[in-house]
């Protein structure tokens, strides 16, 4: 049996990602496709549009076999932290294969990454007043020539750092990304291939036609469908207003990635004369050259979800992987890694295991169910992996155990 893993959002999964899966197929030979997805947020610190069942379902239907989530103590995080999570979770089951989009697939990553101990000892992190990943860029342009700005190539860039930190027995495909650019905002009518930050925006707009061409049956389903978090900013400002009225200063300067005294500064604009309107005025009032639009976001939502450093810390420590969902051929490949598997396999989440190992993904759950209104069924607690059989029938709810 050959597997093939892929990194992956799905927010919300488009036509692109079943192009990404056909071509992981293509460029392998593999018959099973393993997906580490992120959960109920994303690396950027916000909620996913969908919930992770939704969009575990919309992968399974679409030619994923195996849907494994990538907690989120590795999911929100700087790239490297992300790509070092999810290599973790492929090298535990012992995939061999990693296929990835990259704005430039003729790189050798693992070459560039190997220069990066001296590139981080460089002289343009003396300069305190830009991001880490700017100084990061300039001075591994400096010694390799290789300008690390594009998204993709950032990813690959970590994935390849993981790898090698890791010791990983794992190739690295890049693939070159085709028709749409990871920031682009907007797309042609007649393209088939679109960002997905902008189809979230064009969802945002209330243009659903707009979206029809370039994402799956599937999708489309889950949008008239299923809850989702299309304008989370509201009540996510509202929460977040809460949080830094009421903590004290020294409550908020626990919370993971408050460095520098960014909890002064969070608290005094939240509760300034006047105060923000809303969420996007807030983030404007309190990010800096320092800080990345995305870093900050994330800081937002660890604060949100009252994430302390020693809880994250500690997470990191105990990864899991924790299955959404599987085809016939996914559970086939469960049952075959069962006793070499290097980290714990969970399909179902009880209580006990809610406020333990997996407490910061049941906190993230609970967020993301009041961030799309959504008090219905739970996110982790008695919910079970999906089934899609090879009928592409859902057997979402049902007992699946792995035999």
């Amino acid at each position: 049996m050959k597997v093939v893993g892929l990194v992956t959002e799905y927010n919300p999964f488009h036509n692109g990602h079943r192009y990404h899966i056909q071509q992981a197929k293509a460029v392998t030979g593999a018959d099973v496709v393993v997906a580490v997805m992120s959960g109920n947020f994303v690396q950027r610190g916000e909620p996913a549009l969908f919930d992770k069942w939704t969009r575990a379902q919309t992968a399974l239907e679409n030619g994923v076999d195996l849907v494994i989530e990538l907690p989120t103590f590795y999911a929100v995080q700087p790239s490297h932290i992300f790509a070092e999570g999810a290599v973790r979770l492929l090298s535990a089951m012992g995939i061999k294969d990693m296929v990835f989009g990259s704005e430039h697939a003729d790189v050798d990553f693992l070459k560039l990454a190997e220069q990066a101990p001296s590139v981080e000892n460089g002289h343009a992190f003396q300069e305190k007043n830009q991001t880490f990943a700017h100084a990061y860029a300039t001075q591994l342009a400096e010694e390799t020539g290789f300008v690390l700005e594009d998204p993709n190539d950032i990813l690959a860039f970590g994935y390849a750092k993981a790898v090698i930190k890791l010791g990983a027995d794992m190739t690295l495909h890049p693939i070159q990304r085709v028709a749409a650019g990871y920031h682009d905002q907007s797309f042609a009518d007649d393209q088939t291939i679109a960002s997905a930050s902008s189809i979230r925006l064009a969802l945002h707009k209330g243009k659903l036609e707009k979206v029809q061409g370039v994402v799956p049956e599937a999708t489309l389903q889950a949008i008239a469908e299923a809850p989702h978090t299309i304008a989370f900013e509201k009540p996510f400002w509202q929460l977040l207003q809460y949080r830094l009225m009421t903590d004290t200063i020294g409550q908020l300067g626990q919370v993971y990635q408050m460095a520098e005294g960014l909890e002064h500064r969070l608290a005094a604009v939240a509760l300034g004369e006047p105060g923000p309107k809303n969420y996007q005025s807030f983030i404007k009032s309190v990010k800096s050259k320092r800080y990345t639009f995305a870093r900050m976001q994330r800081t937002l939502l660890y604060t949100l979800l009252n994430i302390k450093v020693d809880q994250m810390q500690a997470a990191m420590q105990d990864p899991y992987l924790r299955i959404l969902g599987f085809t016939d051929a996914g559970q086939h490949f469960l049952n075959q890694i069962k006793k070499t598997v290097t980290l714990p396999l969970i399909s179902k989440v009880d209580q006990n295991l809610a406020k333990a190992n997996l407490r910061l993904d049941y906190k993230a759950g609970k967020i993301w169910q009041l961030l799309a209104n959504e008090p219905g069924q739970q996110q982790d607690v008695t919910r079970q992996p999906i089934h899609v059989t090879g009928q592409k029938r859902s057997d979402r709810g049902e007992t699946n155990e792995i035999s």
